[in-house]
């Protein structure tokens, strides 16, 4: 195993993921990417109301992104700091979603082969649910790589 790939969405639960991910990776002596998946919300505007109305719902957009931004960059930080101490390569990758995360995550794993995705088993948009969440779950049934599902509880 070479190359993994470590989705994160800033949520709690993906930084257990993150430290599964960096264990395998010092396992392995294999390089770690984290990757992030953007949500670009912009739409066409057909008025002045709707585009105020848009542009308060931007800026709250605008201020959700950046926390979750700030999250990723944090637990990407964190594992960067402990496992370069150990010669293994670490990447950030941050896309613009296209079609959906799930889509893109194993688009991007497959592009770039990718032996291995690491994810948390609930995201930001997942929160206490009872079932795998959504992404995770399609990911899992639409990878072409071996996916590690980390349970948050």
């Amino acid at each position: 195993m070479q190359k993994i790939l470590v989705a994160i969405d800033g949520s709690e639960s993906c930084y257990k993921a993150a430290k599964k991910a960096e264990e395998l990776a010092l396992l392995c002596q294999a390089s770690l990417t984290f990757i992030t998946i953007v949500d670009p919300k912009l739409k066409l505007l057909t008025s002045k109301e709707k585009l105020k109305n848009r542009n308060e719902n931007i800026k709250q957009e605008v201020e959700k992104s950046r926390r979750i931004l700030d999250r990723c960059e944090s637990i990407y930080g964190k594992c960067k700091e402990s496992i370069e101490d150990n010669n293994i390569k670490v990447n950030k990758v941050v896309k613009r979603e296209k079609d959906n995360p799930a889509s893109d995550i194993c688009r991007y794993a497959e592009e770039e082969n990718f032996d291995l995705i690491v994810l948390a088993d609930k995201g930001e948009s997942n929160i206490k649910k009872f079932l795998l969440g959504s992404t995770a779950e399609k990911i899992v049934r639409h990878a072409k790589t071996t996916v590690v599902v980390v349970k948050w509880e």
